[in-house]
């Protein structure tokens, strides 16, 4: 015989071993009807808001460009793969040494030598 939700029902064992009650309120106390809220790390407004003000319409014109590609269900990967590039590029800038990296890495280049004298000096004998 089924007992009615919410009220206080005996609880069995698998092997029929009484281990007492069991009441609705533990399963209540631990579920809420309220939705999950998460944000979407894809959300072109919040990349959008974190990009710096230089780079935005950039970000933009590659945006509308995906969007219109996406019409066509071929199109669907395309802007999801410019959305996901562009919000690892908005984290990126979040860090405060991303531009002195940044201005490292287009410096000039120090301690090489030309392809040619490399490949003469480092040719192995034959």
């Amino acid at each position: 015989m089924a007992c009615p939700i919410g009220s206080p029902q005996a609880a069995w064992t698998p092997v029929g071993r009484f281990v007492g009650t069991v009441t609705a309120a533990r399963y209540d106390d631990t579920v809420s009807a309220q939705p999950a809220e998460r944000e979407d790390p894809l959300d072109p407004q919040r990349i959008l808001d974190q990009l710096p003000s230089d780079e935005r319409g950039f970000f933009l014109d590659q945006y509308r460009e995906a969007v219109e590609n996406a019409r066509d269900p071929a199109g669907w990967k395309q802007l999801r793969r410019v959305l996901r590039l562009w919000r690892f590029h908005a984290d990126a800038v979040q860090d405060p040494g991303y531009r002195e990296a940044l201005d490292a890495a287009r410096g000039p280049v120090s301690g090489g030598m030309p392809l040619d004298d490399a490949v003469r000096v480092y040719r192995p004998a034959s």
